[in-house]
């Protein structure tokens, strides 16, 4: 672990002043019981802040109310009783600041994705894509111009169907297929390369895809006009078929992290090709795919953020990692089972890179040994 700086100590001694200074100030803070009258008038008086509290309490309100009212309505309908918590696979909302959303085109259509920088390295995490907004997604992916692309929905968890509780099957899964896309104008066609089966059951797919509306340079179609009038854009992916985010019926719980660590490490070797490779300053955000962007989702960038940490012999620190995705993603990670599968997948890391060996190695077998010992929350599992 990185030992914390002077300015680094200084800095939260002077955020602790200010939390305490502002704690003596608050005369007019909201009190238990206080009227929605007197809450309004509170919250108009808070200018600078108004906007920032009010995105944030959005996308929860609306999940609450409209889809909360929906469920409600359908289990009346059919007789049954109302249950709690919602259906495992629903895409809840999740709050964070209006300049991290995804918007794509002139008319800034939104996706359920959020870009999350750290430094120079940017990721996207995306909710799974439905029948209905696979093509927002599409466009999503041909606006960033991205290169790779992880997918982290199991096979029991995609469909073809119209199915809104799962992924649908967005790009082409056999070698020679191809899949076209249907845009506001023209469509994306999207070919299907070659398929890899590699070990720990993932796949890799190397696609091609290009948007009618996008045409070549003017000068380089004069010069070879037998070429496609089209710009055709590389994209890998990287599907991990069989991480399913529940707890495996038999077995140690953390028992898959070996082979989720294995996969991450590709995946950054991926990564640090297309670097090499590149010519230009931007580097296209790495697209992280799970099925409501939380839970496994948040664990992937915390990981690929740790891979870089580890190769420049930097730091290990995995709790600074997942505070300041929190802070960005409230909520990424909610449960005792998320946090130690997450660590157990980062002790592996450390252990395969030889970064203090025996220290992960001892860690992880005091995690593997003592984590039955601690009760889970009624839910348990991983987005």
């Amino acid at each position: 672990m990185a030992p914390p700086t002077k300015s680094k100590e200084t800095k939260k001694d002077a955020k602790t002043n200010r939390r305490k200074t502002a704690a003596k100030g608050n005369q007019t803070a909201a009190s238990e019981g206080q009227t929605p009258a007197d809450f309004l008038e509170q919250m108009a008086k808070m200018a600078k802040n108004r906007s920032q509290i009010y995105e944030l309490m959005k996308p929860q309100a609306a999940y609450s109310g409209d889809v909360f009212v929906k469920k409600v309505k359908e289990k009346e309908n059919t007789k049954e009783s109302v249950t709690f918590p919602v259906p495992f696979n629903i895409r809840l909302a999740v709050p964070f600041s209006e300049r991290r959303r995804v918007k794509v085109g002139n008319d800034e259509e939104y996706f359920s994705a959020q870009y999350c920088k750290l430094e120079a390295t940017e990721y996207m995490i995306a909710q799974a894509p439905t029948k209905e907004n696979h093509r927002v997604f599409w466009k999503a992916i041909q606006q960033d111009q991205t290169k790779i692309l992880v997918c982290l929905t199991s096979e029991d968890q995609m469909t073809s169907s119209d199915d809104p509780t799962k992924c649908f099957k967005y790009f082409p899964t056999e070698e020679g297929q191809t899949m076209e896309i249907e845009q506001a104008k023209g469509k994306i066609t999207v070919a299907c390369k070659s398929k890899t089966a590699g070990s720990f059951e993932q796949v890799k797919y190397c696609l091609e895809y290009s948007d009618s509306e996008e045409k070549i340079d003017a000068a380089f179609e004069s010069e070879n006009p037998s070429a496609s009038v089209s710009k055709v854009h590389p994209l890998t992916i990287f599907h991990m078929t069989t991480w399913t985010g529940t707890r495996p019926e038999s077995g140690h719980p953390l028992d898959p992290a070996v082979n989720i660590a294995a996969f991450f490490q590709e995946v950054n070797k991926a990564e640090v090709d297309v670097l090499r490779k590149t010519m230009e300053n931007f580097v296209a955000p790495v697209i992280i795919q799970s099925m409501d962007g939380i839970g496994r989702g948040a664990i992937a960038w915390v990981i690929l953020m740790l891979l870089k940490d580890v190769e420049k012999r930097e730091c290990f620190d995995l709790p600074d990692l997942i505070k300041k995705l929190q802070k960005m993603r409230p909520g990424c990670l909610s449960n005792y089972y998320q946090f130690a599968f997450c660590f157990a997948v980062a002790l592996h890391i450390g252990k395969s890179m030889g970064w203090c060996e025996k220290d992960c190695t001892n860690a992880l077998t005091d995690l593997t040994a003592k984590f039955p010992d601690r009760k889970l929350n009624e839910v348990g599992n991983l987005a």
